[in-house]
């Protein structure tokens, strides 16, 4: 089972809610389970997260930034705005991202900093989780430009994880 979340605003306009709205067309399967962060990250990771038995957990948050290629994040920082999220971890973890052969860096780019809000946030307490109680979830957290087209990175995503074999539920 998959689990693909996105962050929202209090419009749901945002390019990550979109996004995902996208992807549910076309990866239009019960084995992916589609969510939407409403306002505490906290709430969502203890509700839909914690606990759980997905095998892979991809995240969609909106970058507030000029990029132009969907970022894929490779660490997460123990930083919640100016505070740590667990004083018993380390400070930096890195995502246990799935193998990937198939890559196109004309649409895809490798980053390193998810700022220190909600996406670092779940990313960090996903990949907490992952360490310390299920070595084998991985998960991607991809960070959309705010001036992407919605159905194009969704295609683009869609054929990353196909591409992979990381929906293999599909076949």
């Amino acid at each position: 089972m998959i689990l693909i979340y996105a962050f929202t605003n209090n419009w749901g306009t945002n390019i990550s809610r979109r996004v995902l709205v996208e992807l549910e067309k076309i990866l239009n399967t019960d084995k992916i389970n589609y969510q939407v962060v409403y306002f505490s990250p906290q709430r969502f990771f203890d509700k839909n997260i914690k606990g759980s038995n997905y095998d892979l957990i991809v995240g969609l948050g909106d970058f507030y930034g000029n990029i132009f290629k969907i970022r894929m994040e490779t660490v997460a920082h123990n930083r919640f705005g100016d505070k740590t999220i667990n004083p018993l971890s380390p400070y930096v973890l890195e995502l246990s991202m799935p193998e990937m052969d198939i890559v196109d860096t004309n649409k895809f780019s490798v980053g390193e900093n998810m700022g220190n809000y909600n996406c670092n946030f779940m990313a960090y307490k996903i990949q907490e989780m992952i360490n310390n109680h299920q070595p084998n979830l991985k998960q991607l957290f991809f960070h959309i430009g705010k001036r992407s087209e919605a159905k194009t990175v969704a295609k683009n995503i869609a054929e990353l994880l196909k591409n992979n074999n990381l929906i293999f539920y599909l076949h």
